[in-house]
């Protein structure tokens, strides 16, 4: 499939340009986050809750799966101090191809949509041993509990997501309360 923002980004690189790319929902033009450029490079994205590297991959991902976006060209004056993104583009795109790959290997895991999850009590104690993505994941579980609230409320990408989801269900951490 087709990832409708890398011609996007090569357009803003050819004429070396600067300012943002509003990325808009097609659906109701709904402003959904951005790409930053300084003198045609991509120095920040943010999309949905996301920021950087993340938020340049889950628009990348969200791409390719299923969603399309429409951007609006808007020239600006850009800091040097709002670049969160080092890498080359000719580096984003080889990144961003392993992280699809990966996305499409835990695809299958994604839990669905409408089932609600809790954290198990019991299981979670102060010798509880859980990884930084694991933890993002239980915090976003104290204020969301069905798994479509999860994806769309934490701020790591959706494969990361699912991964600390099984690897917490499999701890014991995690109790599915049925479907809503």
């Amino acid at each position: 499939m087709a990832i409708k923002f890398l011609p996007v980004i090569e357009e803003q690189m050819s004429v070396g340009f600067t300012g943002k790319v509003n990325i808009l929902s097609p659906f109701n033009h709904q402003f959904l986050g951005f790409l930053l450029f300084k003198d045609g490079q991509v120095i920040n994205t943010r999309y949905q809750n996301k920021e950087g590297l993340r938020a340049f991959y889950h628009l990348g991902i969200r791409e390719y799966y299923l969603e399309k976006h429409q951007y609006i060209v808007e020239p600006e004056i850009v800091n040097e101090d709002e670049k969160r993104i080092h890498y080359p583009f000719s580096v984003l795109k080889t990144k961003l191809d392993q992280q699809i790959k990966i996305s499409e290997g835990v695809e299958k895991l994604r839990p669905p949509q409408n089932l609600r999850i809790i954290v198990e009590p019991q299981v979670i104690s102060k010798d509880f041993e859980c990884t930084p993505e694991e933890f993002k994941v239980l915090g976003t579980l104290t204020e969301w509990n069905k798994v479509e609230e999860i994806y769309d409320h934490c701020s790591l990408l959706e494969h990361e997501v699912t991964n600390a989801l099984v690897t917490l269900r499999k701890k014991g951490a995690l109790k599915t309360i049925g479907m809503k």
